[in-house]
């Protein structure tokens, strides 16, 4: 940091050294011949606009705030000052120099600049000399203005001998500075840089101090980070857990049915197969949801629509529910609207009204359960919604219901320990298909999925 601010300040004083050895002169004569030129025209533009009686007292205000030397000659009088009275080098000018100006200027389209002019022999500083002719009705004027071209080599040297004591304090102060911003900004980017080390394991702790803006602005993102890891890896070791769960279920009762039907004859029956092939499509379910979740995270899930009779298509999903539902003593009801044709993928679109109604068995802890699959058209418009009357979701908790892993934490008793990706993987489904969707609850009461879907025929 030192380092850094010392060639900067170096950098900056051999500029300013090359500017003042250089182009110091160059940048003087430049000034000089603009302030003579400015000079000029605007005492022209004075005699133009017949403003003689102020154009004494111009005159002398421009020639001591410029430096430079005004006269003012006329073609109706012998050459003369008709201005300023001080003497100066156009007053050494001799006859045959002045006509020499004043016939160079109109030869050149009524101004000139004469730069590096002498008036005489010898070794006279240089002039320059700005020559501007005013005409109007009744005569003509000639307006010089001159100003000494001065040698700035003392000047020079002498800029030269501040220099060095001005880099000398610019080295100073540089490593003044170096040092309080070493304290003030290096020092907490380390600890920063530091505490940062630990965001993988999520133990960032975020005790970093500075009078930094950026630095704690910085600080706060990296906390926030931290919060993020540390929620990512809670949600992943619960989604191990309760996909091992998941699995260790049917896992479980298919092995412990294949091992009864094969040790107890009698149990070799129908009824118990029916119940191995129900777990292993339960299992199959959940892989199919795993390998999706990874499918639409990678851009890879490819849509297959078809044109579908909705209310066949809800009544085949009500059919696979029924029996169980019946089993469980739970109220399954279908209400369906008027039929029509829609565009979907049928197995897409099973999933997530599997997911949905999934989500009303295993939540749903009414004393008399009821649960819905409904359709209601509204004009070209249906909407698709699963219904149940079980403990509803808070307010707190709807709009995060949707994100994957996340799972609403109650006191009611649970019949089944979900993976966290069932509404997750809906919403993204539902969102490849274009479709608006929600849930609509009020706590203690009821819960209801549902999504809107137009009619193609």
């Amino acid at each position: 940091m030192i380092l850094i601010l010392s060639l900067s300040a170096f950098l900056i004083v051999g500029l300013i050294y090359a500017f003042q050895t250089f182009y110091l002169d160059d940048f003087y004569q430049k000034h000089k011949l603009t302030e003579i030129i400015e000079t000029g025209d605007y005492i022209a533009e004075s005699i133009a606009a017949d403003d003689d009686d102020d154009l004494e007292r111009r005159i002398r205000e421009r020639s001591m705030n410029n430096e430079v030397c005004v006269y003012v000659f006329s073609t109706d009088e012998d050459i003369a000052t008709a201005g300023n009275q001080n003497m100066c080098a156009l007053g050494m000018l001799r006859y045959d120099q002045t006509t020499e100006i004043l016939k160079t200027t109109v030869e050149n389209g009524g101004s000139y600049v004469f730069k590096d002019y002498r008036i005489g022999r010898g070794d006279q500083e240089k002039l320059y000399i700005y020559s501007r002719m005013v005409e109007d009705d009744e005569e003509t004027s000639f307006v010089l203005v001159s100003a000494m071209i001065t040698p700035l080599g003392a000047t020079i040297a002498t800029l030269h001998d501040q220099l060095w004591v001005i880099a000398l304090i610019v080295l100073v102060i540089t490593v003044l500075l170096g040092f309080i911003s070493s304290y003030r900004f290096v020092s907490p980017i380390r600890k920063l840089q530091e505490e940062a080390s630990r965001l993988p394991s999520g133990n960032y702790s975020g005790d970093v101090s500075s009078s930094s803006t950026e630095i704690m602005e910085l600080n706060e993102t990296l906390k926030q980070a931290n919060e993020e890891i540390r929620k990512v890896d809670t949600a992943r070791k619960e989604l191990l857990s309760n996909v091992s769960h998941d699995l260790r279920t049917p896992l479980t009762m298919i092995v412990g049915y294949a091992e009864m039907m094969k040790d107890l004859k009698e149990e070799n029956n129908e009824e118990n197969l029916d119940v191995i092939i129900t777990e292993a499509k339960r299992l199959n379910s959940l892989v199919d949801d795993l390998l999706d979740v990874s499918r639409i995270e990678g851009n890879r899930l490819v849509l297959q629509k078809e044109d579908v009779s909705l209310n066949e298509f809800l009544t085949d999903i009500y059919r696979q529910y029924e029996k169980y539902c019946e089993a469980q003593e739970i109220d399954f009801k279908l209400e369906l609207a008027e039929d029509g044709i829609v565009s979907f993928d049928r197995k897409r679109i099973s999933q997530v009204l599997y997911n949905f109604l999934n989500n009303a068995l295993n939540y749903n802890d009414a004393e008399n359960k009821i649960i819905r699959l409904s359709s209601e058209k509204e004009g070209k418009m249906y909407t698709v919604s699963v219904y149940d009357n079980g403990p509803g979701i808070k307010e707190k908790d709807l709009k995060n219901i949707w994100n994957r892993y996340y799972k609403v934490e109650e006191d009611h008793k649970r019949h089944h320990i979900g993976s966290g990706i069932g509404l997750s993987l809906a919403r993204d489904l539902l969102e490849l298909h274009g479709l608006e969707y929600g849930v609509d609850s009020v706590y203690g009461e009821y819960s209801r999925f549902w999504f809107r879907i137009p009619e193609t025929q």
